[in-house]
């Protein structure tokens, strides 16, 4: 009985389909087939088909394995589809319902069986790979070919052979088949939609015919499509427990920044009205982790960060980021790791937050994979730098990470691209996104006198790729105030709400980075101009280190531009390249100068400040003179000799072992050197 009812409903769903198609897509159709198979696929808007028939468009949310049928049966009828030559032209819904849209989170056993779409990232992808969709099997004893329909996950062979009834054996003619590309990839929760913690759930989806080959891990992609149960198993037993998975019917990669964060009329009419209020630099910094005291100037640079700089695309293809890199290194219990934690967890509308401790190269950037995923197979996987796309990757313990980890950074922080290169794969992923990282001194805590290169465990070619580096001090003079702010926050929590709630701040964010295209004026451009040139200048004439280079000009105007971006200003003013300014200098102050006192980029950038390179060559020139005279240049004469130049005993023995652990020179015996 029921057959016979599924066999009149789905005759009365074709009668309707080829009316709707008819009225609405007969040109769309034709086009298909004078382009087939380049194109297999009719998109039908479903807001078409509700205009048309509410029933009709009803049954494909609720039914739509015979819809959906119906509805490809429809168009194969048409005149005109019959000349599509040698396959069946796919039927595939867009812009379904409200109600039908889900968070992989919400979903449950009730919704096994319906057409609905969920939003997430690509985590993962196989390679596309031929499906068997009819298999031709030849019979061995007699030469009959049989055709067989392929569906479910297990192939289905011939019980008898139909001319002579045989139990086979029988071959299965690659040849005859038929076969669909299919491919399958993994999507996780969009980070803009967790807070608190939350763990983002992930779900797998199987796509084919043309569908397949066009997501790359990292792609925000919304899929409409039909929720599948299949039952879990545990070597051969069978369990009562199913596994969930998306059967695509369409999909939409989302390109637009943040559109996870909805807004209404009343955020952005509350979002324009704080940006005018004078106040608002100050309230957003001191909504920024206000449970740890202090930090003003690292929460502005934070705050610049979070709204960022438009990227500039150039007219030669050159494509310059937009977004600021900082790095937080100093004493620990500084509250270093809350501030990261805070800005990914309550403050980026997208943020991921990681620990380079237990963060591998793939775990970071991306990788190719062999696993069960792929059933055995390569899949791409993405990590948390392509996941943070558009938004900000917040690492603590980043000089923990391994030396070959950290080298995979390089690309990610200038070129914001990630590339892998394995088994045979070759792909990029788009990792647009802000560092924010913390970083721990080799030995504890933070020694003014030594250069940063020399106390974290990080090079510095990457510590270069930083636009501000800031040094985070336990200060015993604060303690009476933190004392009293750490008990004030544990009697009286209400003391560090932050002025501007996270929810809003968030949208404030997100509205800003999508609707403000700050340019600079006049006057900023000269503000930015005259101090780059006067710094440069002034250490030519006066035979001192490097104060600035294009990397840290690049990064004022980041700061710059993103300053009028708080505001929702499309023109960056003075002032704004005055804030950049300013950050930039405290940075160089606690991190770039020299002994004598003068800015010197070549301290973060190489490790070594001009006046170290020039005393690195006095020694040299010593050192060879002696070998020239003596053979080898003893330890004793070397201090004699470098004290006549002004290079006192304790620099003169610091900068041997230098030379010595670079391998510039090497130690015959003890107390006596030659150059290499």
């Amino acid at each position: 009985m029921e057959a016979a009812i599924e066999t009149i409903d789905f005759q009365d769903a074709v009668a309707k389909f080829d009316g709707f198609f008819r009225r609405y897509y007969y040109r769309d159709i034709l086009r298909i087939v004078h382009e087939y198979p380049e194109k297999k696929s009719l998109y039908v808007d479903f807001n078409d088909l509700d205009r048309y028939d509410i029933a009709l468009a009803d049954s494909v949310l609720t039914d739509p394995d015979t819809a959906i049928r119906a509805a490809e049966r429809a168009v194969s009828e048409m005149e005109t589809a019959t000349d599509a030559p040698g396959g069946k032209i796919n039927v595939r819904f867009t812009d379904i319902p409200e109600s039908h849209r889900y968070m992989i989170k919400d979903i449950r056993s009730a919704d096994v069986g319906i057409l609905l779409s969920v939003t997430g990232i690509v985590r993962k992808a196989t390679d596309v790979r031929p499906k068997l969709v009819e298999g031709a099997y030849e019979c061995q004893r007699c030469g009959d070919i049989m055709r067989i329909p392929q569906d479910g996950e297990k192939l289905k062979e011939p019980y008898l052979c139909e001319s002579c009834e045989k139990k086979g054996p029988f071959k299965l003619l690659i040849d005859e088949s038929k076969f669909i590309d299919s491919q399958k990839i993994q999507i996780q929760e969009s980070l803009e939609a967790l807070r608190g913690g939350e763990h983002p759930k992930e779900l797998a989806i199987y796509l084919e015919d043309d569908l397949t080959g066009r997501i790359t891990p990292g792609d925000r992609i919304e899929v409409v499509g039909i929720l599948r149960a299949v039952r879990k198993k545990v070597g051969s037993e069978k369990l009562r427990v199913f596994e969930i998975f998306i059967e695509a019917n369409s999909f939409q990669v989302q390109q637009s920044d943040f559109e996870e964060v909805s807004l209404d009329r009343e955020d952005v009419d509350e979002i324009i009205r704080l940006s005018k209020d004078p106040e608002i630099y100050e309230m957003i910094k001191d909504s920024i982790a206000p449970h740890i005291l202090g930090y003003q100037d690292i929460k502005e640079a934070i705050m610049y960060q979070l709204f960022s700089s438009p990227p500039l695309e150039l007219p030669d293809g050159g494509r310059v980021r937009g977004d600021s890199h900082i790095i937080l290194v100093g004493d620990p219990s500084t509250g270093k790791s809350e501030i990261l934690q805070y800005v990914a967890r309550e403050l980026a509308p997208r943020g991921v937050y990681a620990s380079g401790k237990g963060t591998s190269t793939a775990g970071l950037t991306a990788a190719a994979v062999k696993d069960e995923f792929g059933d055995g197979g390569w899949s791409l996987e993405a990590g948390a730098l392509v996941l943070a796309d558009r938004g900000i990757a917040c690492i603590d313990e980043f000089d923990k990470m391994e030396k070959d980890d950290r080298s995979a950074m390089h690309e990610a922080m200038e070129q914001q691209t990630v590339s892998i290169a394995k088994a045979g794969i070759l792909a990029t992923f788009q990792a647009r996104c802000s560092i924010l990282a913390a970083a721990n001194p080799k030995l504890g805590r933070f020694d003014e006198y030594k250069t940063i290169s020399e106390q974290i465990n990080l090079q510095p070619t990457i510590l270069s790729r930083f636009d501000l580096i800031f040094i985070v001090k336990d200060e015993p003079e604060n303690t009476r105030q933190v004392t009293k702010h750490i008990l004030d926050t544990v009697m009286a929590p209400q003391s560090v709400t932050p002025k501007l709630d996270p929810e809003l701040l968030r949208k404030y964010i997100a509205y800003a980075r999508k609707n403000v295209q700050p340019e600079l004026s006049d006057k900023a451009r000269k503000a930015i101009e005259d101090f780059y040139n006067e710094l440069r200048e002034r250490a030519l004439s006066q035979d001192i280190g490097i104060p600035l280079t294009a990397r840290q000009l690049w990064a004022i105007i980041r700061l710059a531009r993103a300053s009028a971006r708080v505001r929702l200003s499309e023109t960056v003013e003075v002032k704004d390249a005055e804030n950049a300014i300013r950050l930039l200098e405290l940075s160089l102050n606690q991190v770039g100068r020299d002994e004598t006192g003068n800015y010197d980029v070549d301290k973060i950038m190489v490790g070594v400040t001009k006046s170290q390179r020039d005393k690195i060559n006095e020694i040299l020139d010593i050192i060879k003179e002696l070998e020239k005279d003596y053979g080898t240049a003893r330890i004793e004469e070397i201090i004699e000799l470098a004290r006549e130049r002004n290079i006192d005993e304790k620099n003169t023995r610091e900068l041997i072992e230098k030379l010595r652990k670079d391998g510039n020179i090497y130690e015959p015996r003890h107390g006596n050197y030659k150059v290499v």
